[in-house]
C-alpha cells in the first residue's frame, strides 16, 4: 500500500521545458544512450527530487539554480520505477536545471524505447503510453507534467529519424554519423513523445490546409499509401471543423511500424500505426479492412484535440481521450462515408462492450488507478467501447449542436492543459442550459447497465407504457439497488404501418408513458440502439416483433438478435425464444444481422450441442434456414455493390462454419487453391472465410503454401489472413508446428497473442494450446506485451469444462500477472457462466431440434 501511495510524484516539482538528445544506431547496438535536462519549477525548497526511471543507468547528475551548481546522487527505488536524486544543500524554491546521462539497452517487448526488425533491418521506435517514456529517459512521467520538448537523436547517417517536430537542421558528423535536431514541441506529456529511427521511406505530401502529411514505412510498401493519406486528409478536413480549431501541431507524419503493441498510438505530429492498420491495396483489401483503417486513423486524429491538446489529469480519466476518440471517429468516417454505415459497424463493438459490462467484474468508465499496470489495464472495451456509447447517448439526448458546442467550449478552455471530468460537464451545462452531470454521472461512476422491462397496458383509446430497470447480470449476481437516468428512445409501430420513436427520461426504478393511439402494432424498446442498456421483450411483444422484423432498422434487428441472445444466457428467456428469432432471419438482407447471429450460433453448435444427433441435426437446421440465400447468391460475384458481398460472406460462415455444409467446404478448398495462384481471383470480402474453411480439413501441403504466401505476401493485410488461417487447422501435427513458431522470428511479437488466442478457438487446438501455454509461459510471457497478454486470457473459457476452469485458476494463481489481473477474474466468471448455460440450455436445444424434425 505504501508503494502505491509513492508511485504519484509530489505537485511541488514541474517541468518547464526538457532538452532530451539521444544516440540510436539500431542496426549495430542493442544499447543507446543519452542526456537529458529539465528546466523545472519547484514551489518550495526541497534536498531531493523524484523522477521516473525504470530499466536505465543514470550518472553525471547536476543541478543548477540561484544558489550555484550541486552534483546529486542516484538512489533507484525500482518498486515503484523512480529515482530520488539527493543534494548535499537544500534547492531553493524557483527554476532549477537538473542535467544527467543515461544508458539502456532496446527492449524486446515492444514498450518504451525498443527494437524491431523488417526482414534484416533493424529499427528503434518509442511506445509511451501508459508509462513507459521512463524506459526511454529520466523524466516526470505522468500525463500532468506537460512540458516543451526539444529533442535531438544521433545515429548513422543513412537512417531517417521522425520525431514529435519537423527536423531544424541534420548535423553531418565523422564516422557516417549525423545528428538531426528537431524544433520544439508545443506543451506535451511524455506518453505522447514519439521517435523512429532506420530505413524508412516517405509518401509524397498530401495537404489539408497548412497541414502536410505524409505516410512514412519500410522500404517496398510505396504503392499502399495513398488510401490512408486520402482518410487522414479528408477526416483531418472534418475534425478541424468540428472543433473550430486548427490541427494543432506542425506537421503530421503517418508511420507504419513493422512490429507494435497497440493498434496505433496518436503521438502528437508523428501517429505510429500497426502496417495492418495504415498500408492498404484498395483493390484487395476487404470492406471491413478498409473501413477498419478509416477508422482508426480517424481515431488517433481526433486525439490531437482530445488527449494531446487537452489531456486527462490522471489515467482514471482515461476515458476523456479514449471514449470521445473512439465516438468521435464512427461520427467523423460515417459524415464521409455514409455508404459505409459505419453505426453498424459500431453496434459489434458496443456488443462486446456490453458483453463485458455484465459481468461482476468489469469496472466503471471511471476507474480508479494507482499504479501504471492499472492503467494499462484499463485500455479495454469497458473504457473504448462503452465509453464511446455513452457519448454518443449523450449527444443524442443533448442534440449535436449542443453537445459540439460544449466540446468546443472544453477543448477551448484547457487546450494545451489538464482536465478532469467535472471540467467537461460543466462546459457541456453551459452549452445546455440545466445540468448535464446529473444525467451523465452514473453511467461514467457506476459498473454496470440497465436491464429495462417495457410491458404495454391498454386504457380505452390510449396505450399506456410501463418501465421498470434493474441491473443487467449474468449467474447469480447479488441484488443491486444499482438504478442509472435514461434517456429512453423507443421504436413504436402503428396500425397503418409506418413507425415513430418515442422518448421518455426515465430517472427511477419505473417509469410510465402514455402512447395517445390504441393497441400498436409492436413496441421495440432501444429505437436505434441509441441507448448503452438492454431492453427485454416478453413473450407477446417478442411475438409481435417477429411478424414484423422488417418495420425495425437494420441495426434495431442486429440489437434485438444481440438482446435475445442475453436474456437466454442472463435466464430470463428459453433458448427456445433466441432460435425462433434466428430462423426467422434466414431470407436477411442485411449483412450486420447476419454477422450479428454468427457467435451465438456457433457457440450452440460448439458447446451446447454435445449429444452427436442433436448437433447433426441442429447443423442442418441451420443449413436449411441459410443455405437457400446463400445458393441463390452463389459464390462468384456479379458487380454487386459490398452489401451484397458482405452479405455472400456472412452466409457462407453460417452455412459452412456453423452449418458444416460439405459441398461448400469442398468448394472453398477449390476456391482457396485459384486464391493461392493469384490473389485477384477471390472476392476480397470472401478471402477470410474461404481460406479458414480450406483449413480445416488442410493437410501439410496446404499448411506450406500458406507460410510461403505469408511469407511473400505484398500486403499486410494478406501476410495476416496466412498467419491467421494457420491456426484453423487440425491436424495435430500442424496444431503443434504453429505454436512452435510463436516463439521464433516468424512470428512478430506482436501477433504471438492474438493468434494464441484464435488457437484456443480451434475446437481440436484448445486443449493442445493450454498444455502449451502452461509449458512455455516464461517464454511466451516475454513474447506477450502488457497489453496483449489479456487476448489468450481473454480466450480460455473456450476450453469448456470445470476441470479447465480449476487449472486455469491455479495456473493464475502461481503466476499472476500484473496488466491481467481483472482479465483472469473475468475469465473464471464467464467459465461459470458458459458452464451453466449449457447444463441449462442442452434439454431445451434436443428438444427444438426434435420438433423442428432433425433429431430422433
Amino acid at each position: 500500500v505504501r508503494a502505491r501511495r509513492r508511485i504519484r510524484l509530489p505537485g511541488d516539482v514541474r517541468p518547464i521545458e526538457v532538452s532530451l538528445h539521444v544516440e540510436v544506431r539500431p542496426q549495430r547496438d542493442e544499447r543507446f544512450r543519452g542526456e537529458v535536462t529539465h528546466r523545472l519549477r519547484l514551489t518550495r525548497g526541497r534536498s531531493a527530487i523524484e523522477m521516473h526511471s525504470d530499466g536505465l543507468k543514470v550518472s553525471r547528475v547536476r543541478a543548477e539554480s540561484s544558489r550555484g551548481v550541486m552534483r546529486g546522487r542516484v538512489v533507484a527505488d525500482p518498486g515503484t520505477q523512480k529515482i530520488e536524486i539527493q543534494f548535499p544543500d537544500r534547492l531553493p524554491a524557483g527554476e532549477v536545471t537538473l542535467s544527467m546521462a543515461f544508458r539502456g539497452k532496446l527492449r524486446g517487448d515492444l514498450r518504451g524505447l525498443y527494437g524491431a526488425r523488417s526482414g534484416k533491418r533493424r529499427y528503434a521506435f518509442t511506445q509511451l503510453e501508459a508509462a513507459e517514456a521512463r524506459r526511454f529517459f529520466p523524466c516526470l512521467d505522468e500525463p500532468a507534467m506537460k512540458a516543451r520538448f526539444e529533442i535531438s537523436v544521433t545515429t548513422d547517417a543513412g537512417n531517417t529519424v521522425l520525431s514529435n517536430s519537423p527536423a531544424a537542421k541534420v548535423e553531418p558528423l565523422p564516422g557516417g554519423l549525423k545528428t538531426v535536431h528537431f524544433k520544439p514541441t508545443p506543451p506535451l506529456s511524455t506518453y505522447l513523445l514519439a521517435l523512429a529511427v532506420g530505413e524508412l521511406e516517405a509518401s509524397p505530401p498530401a495537404s489539408c490546409g497548412d497541414t502536410e502529411i505524409r505516410t512514412w514505412h519500410v522500404p517496398g510498401r510505396a504503392g499502399l499509401s495513398d488510401f490512408g493519406l486520402e482518410v487522414a486528409r479528408e477526416t483531418l478536413a472534418r475534425l478541424e471543423k468540428y472543433f473550430d480549431l486548427p490541427y494543432p501541431y506542425e506537421k503530421l507524419d503517418l508511420v507504419a511500424v513493422p512490429d507494435f503493441e497497440a493498434g496505433a498510438m496518436e503521438n502528437a505530429g508523428a501517429v505510429f500505426f500497426r502496417e495492418t492498420l495504415l498500408l492498404v491495396d484498395p483493390q484487395t483489401a476487404t470492406a471491413q479492412e478498409k473501413k477498419r483503417v478509416a477508422e482508426v486513423v480517424c481515431h488517433e486524429l481526433a486525439h490531437m484535440w482530445y488527449g494531446n491538446l487537452v489531456t486527462m489529469a490522471w489515467w482514471d480519466d482515461l476515458w476523456l481521450n479514449e471514449a470521445f476518440a473512439t465516438w468521435m471517429a464512427f461520427h467523423i468516417v460515417d459524415a464521409w462515408k455514409p455508404e459505409w454505415r459505419m453505426w453498424h459497424d459500431f453496434q459489434h463493438y458496443r456488443s462486446a462492450a456490453l458483453r463485458t459490462d455484465a459481468l461482476r467484474h468489469s469496472h466503471p468508465i471511471y476507474a480508479a488507478v494507482r499504479t501504471p499496470d492499472e492503467a494499462t489495464e484499463n485500455f479495454d472495451v469497458i473504457t473504448y467501447e462503452k465509453g464511446a456509447s455513452v457519448v454518443r447517448m449523450l449527444e443524442r439526448y443533448l442534440g449535436p449542436e449542443v453537445f459540439r458546442a460544449g466540446v468546443r467550449t472544453y477543448i477551448r478552455r484547457h487546450r494545451e492543459g489538464n482536465a478532469v471530468a467535472s471540467d467537461l460537464w460543466q462546459a457541456l451545462t453551459e452549452a445546455a442550459g440545466f445540468d448535464v452531470e446529473r444525467i451523465i454521472r452514473t453511467w461514467i461512476e457506476q459498473a454496470g447497465f440497465p436491464l429495462l422491462h417495457v410491458r404495454r397496458k391498454e386504457r380505452g383509446d390510449q396505450t399506456e407504457l410501463h418501465f421498470r430497470q434493474e441491473r443487467f447480470t449474468l449467474g447469480d449476481a447479488p441484488a443491486s439497488d444499482a438504478l442509472w437516468p435514461i434517456p429512453w428512445l423507443g421504436r413504436i409501430g402503428t396500425k397503418t404501418g409506418r413507425t415513430h420513436t418515442a422518448r421518455k427520461l426515465i430517472t427511477g426504478k419505473s417509469g410510465k408513458l402514455v402512447i395517445e393511439k390504441a393497441d400498436p402494432r409492436f413496441i421495440y424498446g432501444n429505437a436505434d440502439e441509441a441507448g448503452f442498456f438492454r431492453p427485454i421483450h416478453h413473450t407477446d411483444e417478442l411475438a409481435r416483433l417477429l411478424k414484423h422484423l422488417q418495420a425495425l432498422s437494420a441495426v434495431e434487428r442486429l440489437g434485438l438478435v444481440g438482446h435475445q441472445w442475453a436474456a437466454v444466457r442472463a435466464g430470463h428467456a428459453p433458448l427456445r425464444s433466441y432460435l425462433e428469432l434466428a430462423m426467422a432471419l434466414g431470407d436477411e438482407s442485411d449483412p450486420d444481422v447476419l454477422i450479428g447471429l454468427v457467435s451465438a450460433l456457433s457457440f450452440i453448435e460448439d458447446r451446447i450441442a454435445r449429444d452427436p444427433e442433436v448437433a447433426a441435426a441442429f447443423r442442418l437446421r441451420v443449413r436449411e434456414v441459410f443455405g437457400p440465400a446463400l445458393r441463390e447468391l452463389g459464390l462468384d460475384p456479379g458487380g454487386e455493390d459490398d452489401l451484397a458481398s458482405l452479405r455472400r460472406a456472412a452466409l457462407l460462415d453460417l452455412v459452412a462454419q456453423v452449418g458444416g455444409d460439405a459441398e461448400l467446404i469442398a468448394a472453398a478448398a477449390a476456391r482457396c487453391d485459384a486464391y493461392l495462384k493469384d490473389s485477384r481471383s477471390l472476392d476480397p470480402n470472401l478471402a477470410d472465410g474461404i481460406v479458414h474453411l480450406a483449413a480445416r480439413d488442410g493437410d501439410a501441403a496446404l499448411y506450406e503454401r500458406f507460410g510461403k504466401a505469408a511469407a511473400r505476401a505484398e500486403t499486410p493485410q494478406a501476410r495476416r489472413r496466412m498467419l491467421a488461417a494457420q491456426t484453423s487447422f487440425r491436424d495435430p501435427k500442424l496444431i503443434d508446428r504453429t505454436l512452435r513458431d510463436l516463439l521464433s522470428d516468424r512470428v512478430e511479437t506482436q501477433d504471438v497473442a492474438i493468434l494464441l488466442a484464435r488457437l484456443l478457438h480451434n475446437p481440436v487446438a484448445r486443449a493442445e494450446t493450454w498444455a502449451f501455454m502452461k509449458r512455455r509461459w516464461p517464454a511466451l510471457r516475454k513474447r506477450m506485451p502488457a497489453m496483449l497478454v489479456t487476448r489468450p486470457i481473454d480466450a480460455l473459457p473456450a476450453l469448456g469444462t470445470r476441470r479447465d476452469r480449476r487449472d486455469v485458476a491455479s495456473f493464475f494463481r502461481a503466476h499472476p500477472v500484473s496488466t491481467g489481473a481483472r482479465a483472469v477474474r473475468q475469465a473464471l466468471e464467464r467459465f461459470d457462466l458458459d458452464l451453466n448455460l449449457v447444463e441449462r440450455a442442452e434439454p431445451g436445444l434436443a428438444r427444438w431440434v426434435r420438433e423442428e424434425g432433425g433429431a430422433d
